[in-house]
């Protein structure tokens, strides 16, 4: 294939999209349209906040100084064990320091591509799992007006990353049709638990989503075997750029000694720590990243959007209650709406929900902290918004209402997720209660 080939494939394509983009626009009713504006504001806002002044503050601020740096000794091959968990959250975060130097755009720039490639899989998640574009779209609109996500785009730490992977792994289970898109989720499953350990529980949402679909085959389940080799590769690759032992055993007695230390840090109290089963609650988001300048500060808080957590919780616990409900009285089941295709994709998302931070939070006890829980609020909030696309159908202008008040809600949260210089007053009226402030 020529380049002029490639090229006139690509207009064609761009072409065919627009024009098919055009038709459904007219085949929209007013109330749809509203609500299709107010999604495309939500997904280029969000991408907005993500990227405006990442650079700032100019230095490491809260946990940055664990990754930052040690991502900078993987280049210059200086030994560093400075941090606990697995190496490729520093790995790709040094593409960053290549491309822009050692600063805090440079720090910062990986965990802001893989924020903003969340709302594309979160798109392109839900569109596959509910068979369903408006649920897409839903979804990536979600996840780009939420604080949780926007902050962990603007900071150097790995957890956005972490998230990113791990939806990744699911839609490739969901997508796959031969075992080689089940090896493809079983590297992202590795590339995931690389990033933190906590990244293997994917594998839950990842085998439940290959045996409830049945698009490739049951037996490809083996193929999962793949992802501790490929975290094994990745933690040799890391020790041996920076200048230590990285055979097996040696790798073997890091991550002892690793998990050790966490063991240990989970001993003490810590006052920005929360228990996992007030995280659904939005009890205890913290401020991930504060600088002043002056009479104003620039706030990075975590908390959710209000409007999308509090539903998207109770969506994601209730409705596999209340389908286990409806399976065990037959006279109750003439009363669930949704087909069985439906049923499944709600049964993943749970599966994936509880999978990311219950495990975790039995484990690591009082340890456990708000972002833990960033990868389960993902899955949540595609199962929200393919509940929303549903009853779109039916009632557009009560899915037009809740969409505006997340909007509304978007826009006054935006200050204190996308660091805006503020007052200490300007600051908590947004950050409302007490354990929310720094």
């Amino acid at each position: 294939m020529t380049p002029a080939t490639m090229v006139r494939g690509v207009v064609e394509t761009g072409k065919a999209a627009w024009q098919d983009a055009v038709d459904r626009w007219g085949g929209m009713g007013r109330t749809a349209r509203a609500t299709t504006l107010l999604l495309a504001f939500m997904i280029v806002g969000g991408a907005i906040l993500r990227i405006q002044g990442i650079g700032f503050p100019p230095r490491n601020t809260f946990d940055e100084q664990f990754y930052g740096p040690t991502a900078h000794h993987i280049l210059l091959g200086v030994p560093d064990l400075h941090d606990h968990h697995p190496p490729l959250g520093k790995l790709l975060g040094a593409i960053g320091l290549l491309l822009f130097g050692y600063n805090s755009v440079g720090w910062r720039f990986i965990p802001l591509c893989f924020g903003l490639q969340t709302i594309i899989i979160a798109y392109w998640l839900a569109r596959e799992i509910f068979a369903s574009r408006r649920a897409g779209w839903l979804a990536a609109a979600f996840v780009a007006a939420d604080g949780f996500f926007i902050s962990y785009s603007r900071i150097a730490l790995p957890d956005g990353m972490l998230t990113c992977l791990v939806l990744w792994s699911v839609l490739a289970v969901v997508t796959a049709r031969t075992w080689r898109g089940v090896a493809v989720a079983a590297v992202l499953v590795g590339a995931a638990m690389s990033i933190k350990w906590s990244g293997l529980q994917a594998l839950a949402p990842a085998v439940v989503a290959l045996l409830l679909f049945c698009r490739a085959p049951w037996h490809a389940i083996f193929w999962f075997g793949l992802a501790p080799v490929l975290h094994l590769l990745i933690w040799m690759a890391g020790l041996h750029l920076m200048g230590h032992a990285s055979d097996p055993l040696a790798v073997w007695s890091v991550i002892l000694s690793s998990r050790t230390s966490l063991h240990d840090l989970a001993q003490h109290d810590n006052p920005l720590a929360s228990r996992w089963y007030s995280w659904p609650a939005l009890y205890h988001p913290i401020v991930v990243k504060l600088s002043s300048y002056g009479t104003t500060s620039r706030y990075a808080s975590n908390a959710g959007n209000p409007v999308l957590w509090f539903p998207a919780g109770l969506l994601v616990m209730g409705l596999p209650l209340t389908r286990g409900l409806t399976a065990w009285r037959a006279r109750w089941r003439n009363y669930w709406p949704f087909d069985p295709s439906f049923n499944k994709a709600v049964f993943v998302l749970a599966v994936g929900w509880a999978a990311m931070f219950v495990p975790l939070g039995v484990y690591m006890g009082q340890h456990t902290f708000f972002y833990h829980y960033l990868s389960s609020y993902a899955f949540a909030l595609v199962l929200l918004a393919g509940v929303a696309a549903k009853l779109e159908r039916r009632w557009p202008r009560a899915v037009l209402v809740f969409v505006t008040l997340a909007v509304l809600m978007a826009v006054y949260f935006a200050p204190v997720w996308g660091e805006f210089p503020l007052t200490v007053e300007q600051a908590n009226r947004r950050l409302i209660f007490l354990p929310w402030r720094p």
